[in-house]
C-alpha cells in the first residue's frame, strides 16, 4: 500500500482502559476518554479522526487488538498523528512506550500526542520529563500487580476458588457465585470419561469415541446453555481437553491452588509449579468422581502409552514387564491380525540387535492366565478373608506395626517437647532484655535450644513417615478387599477389574529345556503383592495359544 500524503492521513485517537484503571474513578472511563480526545483534536482542528479503543486490557501487555491495529496502520503510512490522553494509555512497560515514542512514530513521521501529560513530539522542550514519566508508570502498573498478587494469594491460601469460571461439569451458585455446584447432564460426561479411561481407552481414543457419539464439547456444552449459537465443530474432542478433565482433582471435590504462577508482572504466560507449591484443600464442594476411580486412573495414566496404529487397545499395556531387564512389554498387533496374533515382546528387544531376548507372549493366553489366577485368588480370598487378611499383616511385618504405634506415642511428647523449647527461648530472651542474662549465656543456650529444637522437628517429620507409610499400607489392604468383595466368579477380564485389583505383571523368558516352552507368569496384586496359590507356568505348544497350568499347593 502506497503511504498517503501528510493531509489524508487518519488522527488517531487512542483509548485504553484495564480492571485497575477502573478503580481509580470515572476520569479513566471509555466514556471520558473519547469526550477529551474528541474536544482536544477538534479544538486544535486535527482531521479525520478515528477512535482505537482497548477496554479491559493491561497497559503492560501491547498485545492488544485495537493497538496492533493502529499500529499496522501506521507502518502503512495511514496514520499522521496520534492522541491519547496521557502516557499512561499508551502503556506501562517505559521500555516499550520508549520504543514507539522514541523509534516507532519518529521512523514513521508520526506525530504523539499525550494531552493530560503535555506532550506533544512536534514541540521542541528544554527539558523532557516524558521518560521520567514512562518509568513512573511503569511503577505504578508494578505497585498494582504486587497488590494483585498479594490479594490473591490471601484469597487462594483461605480455600477459595481462584478460577474464575468453574471446570466442565459445575456451575457457580447463583446464591453464592464462591460456591460450586454439579451440573449433572455435564458431569455424566465427565464420568463417562472417567470410566473409558478405567476400561483403557487412552485421552486419543477417547476424544474419538466422544466425537462418533456427537458428545458436545465443554465449549459447545456452555454455549448451549446460554443460549448461543454453537460453535461450528459442536463435538471435536480434542486428547487435551479429555486429559485435563482426567487429571483434574477439583472432580474429587477438593480445591487445588496455584496450580499455575507467571514469571512476573509483564509475561502474561502461565508456568506449572511444582507440587509441593500448591495448596489443596479437601472437601471444598460435591464430588463428581469418587476417590478409588480417580486413583485407578491416575496409576493408568502414570503408564501412558502411545496408541497403536491399528487404534486396538491392550488392557495390559503399560502393565506388564520383562523379568531379566525390567522395560515393559510393547503390545503389538495389525490390521491383518487375528485375536490370537496379538502379542507382547520386551521393549529391549529389536531382533537379536537390542539389550535383551524377545519375552514373547501372545496377548490371548496371557489373559486367560490373569484371568484363571484371578479366579482362583478372589474365589480364596472371598472364602478365606479373615487368614488371608491375618497372613498378609504378617507379611506386612508385625515389627514394623509395632513400630508404627510407639511412633505416634514418641510423636506426642516429641511435639509436647518443641513446644516447651519455644516458650523458654521466649523466657531467656526476656531475662536478657530485663539484664537478668548476659548476652553471652543467650547465646550459649538459644544456640544449644535452636539445635534441640532442630533434632526434634527431624524427628517428628520422620516418625510421621512411619506413620502414614503404615497406614497407607492398611489403607491399601482395605480397598483392595473391598475390590475383591465386587467381582464373583467373572467370565471375563475387564479392564476396571484388572487395574483394581492387578499392580503389574513380570513375564520370563521361555524355558524350552524340557522339550516344551514353559513360561512363567509372575502377577503381582495391589498391596497383597504375589498371592501363592500357585505358580503358573504356560505352554505355547505348537503356538496357536493352547496353554495349561501346573499347579502346587501353596
Amino acid at each position: 500500500m502506497s503511504r498517503q500524503s501528510k493531509e489524508n492521513r487518519i488522527t488517531a485517537l487512542y483509548c485504553r482502559l484495564s480492571q485497575d484503571d477502573g478503580r481509580e474513578g470515572e476520569s479513566n472511563s471509555i466514556v471520558n476518554q473519547k469526550e477529551l480526545l474528541q474536544g482536544y483534536a477538534r479544538q486544535h482542528r486535527f482531521k479525520n479522526l478515528q477512535f482505537f479503543v482497548d477496554d479491559g486490557w493491561s497497559g503492560t501487555n501491547f498485545d492488544r487488538p485495537s493497538f496492533r491495529q493502529m499500529e499496522q496502520m501506521i507502518e502503512a503510512g495511514e496514520v499522521g498523528t496520534v492522541i491519547v490522553k496521557d502516557m499512561s494509555r499508551l502503556g506501562r512497560n517505559y521500555l516499550q512506550v520508549g520504543m514507539y515514542t522514541d523509534i516507532v512514530f519518529v521512523e514513521n513521521d508520526v506525530r504523539f500526542i499525550a494531552v493530560n501529560d503535555n506532550v506533544d513530539s512536534a514541540v521542541q522542550t528544554e527539558f523532557d520529563m516524558t521518560p521520567i514519566r514512562n518509568f513512573c508508570n511503569e511503577l505504578y502498573a508494578r505497585d498494582t500487580a504486587k497488590k494483585i498478587k498479594s490479594t490473591f494469594k490471601m484469597k487462594g491460601e483461605s480455600g477459595r476458588h481462584l478460577t474464575t469460571n468453574p471446570p466442565f461439569g459445575y456451575v457457580k451458585d447463583e446464591q453464592d457465585k464462591d460456591e460450586w455446584l454439579i451440573d449433572e447432564e455435564a458431569a455424566k460426561t465427565v464420568r463417562y470419561i472417567f470410566k473409558l479411561c478405567c476400561d483403557g481407552f487412552g485421552p486419543t481414543q477417547i476424544a474419538n469415541r466422544l466425537r462418533q457419539e456427537q458428545v458436545l464439547t465443554p465449549t459447545a456444552y456452555k454455549a448451549q446453555q446460554r443460549g448461543e449459537l454453537l460453535p461450528e465443530r459442536p463435538f471435536q474432542w480434542a486428547q487435551k481437553t479429555v486429559s485435563g478433565i482426567l487429571d483434574k482433582v477439583e472432580y474429587l471435590g477438593h480445591t487445588e491452588n496455584f496450580k499455575t504462577a507467571s514469571k512476573n508482572y509483564r509475561s502474561k504466560k502461565r508456568i506449572k509449579t511444582a507440587k509441593e507449591e500448591r495448596k489443596l484443600f479437601r472437601d471444598t464442594h460435591p464430588a463428581i468422581v469418587d476417590e478409588h476411580t480417580f486413583q485407578v486412573v491416575q496409576e493408568i495414566r502414570s503408564h501412558r502409552h502411545r496408541p497403536t496404529a491399528t487404534g486396538k487397545v491392550s488392557i495390559f499395556s503399560g502393565k506388564v514387564f520383562c523379568a531379566d531387564c525390567g522395560a515393559k512389554l510393547q503390545y503389538n498387533t495389525a490390521n491383518s491380525f487375528s485375536a490370537n496374533q496379538d502379542f507382547f515382546n520386551c521393549g529391549n528387544y529389536r531382533s537379536n540387535t537390542g539389550t535383551c531376548t524377545a519375552h514373547f507372549i501372545r496377548a490371548v493366553t496371557l489373559e486367560k492366565i490373569v484371568l484363571a489366577h484371578m479366579k482362583r485368588v478372589l474365589a480364596y480370598v472371598q472364602q478365606f478373608e479373615t487368614s488371608f487378611v491375618k497372613r498378609e499383616m504378617e507379611k506386612a511385618n508385625l515389627k514394623r506395626q509395632t513400630s508404627v504405634e510407639k511412633a505416634k506415642l514418641d510423636i506426642v511428647t516429641l511435639k509436647r517437647r518443641d513446644e516447651d523449647l519455644d516458650v523458654l527461648f521466649k523466657r531467656i530472651y526476656e531475662d536478657m532484655v530485663a539484664g537478668r542474662l548476659s548476652t553471652e549465656r543467650f547465646d550459649k543456650l538459644s544456640t544449644q535450644y535452636e539445635e534441640e529444637q532442630k533434632q526434634v522437628r527431624q524427628v517428628i517429620g520422620e516418625l510421621q513417615l512411619l506413620i502414614d507409610d503404615g497406614e497407607q499400607e492398611a489403607h491399601d489392604l482395605r480397598q483392595f478387599l473391598k475390590s475383591v468383595r465386587k467381582y464373583t466368579d467373572p467370565e471375563e477380564l475387564t479392564a476396571e477389574m484388572l487395574n483394581e485389583l492387578v499392580d503389574k505383571i513380570i513375564v520370563h523368558a521361555p524355558d524350552k529345556s524340557s522339550g516344551h516352552r514353559r513360561q512363567k507368569i509372575e502377577i503381582y496384586y495391589k498391596a497383597a503383592g504375589i498371592i501363592d496359590i500357585a505358580d503358573d507356568l504356560c505352554e505355547a505348544g505348537d503356538g496357536r495359544g493352547q496353554w495349561r497350568r501346573n499347579r502346587k499347593t501353596a
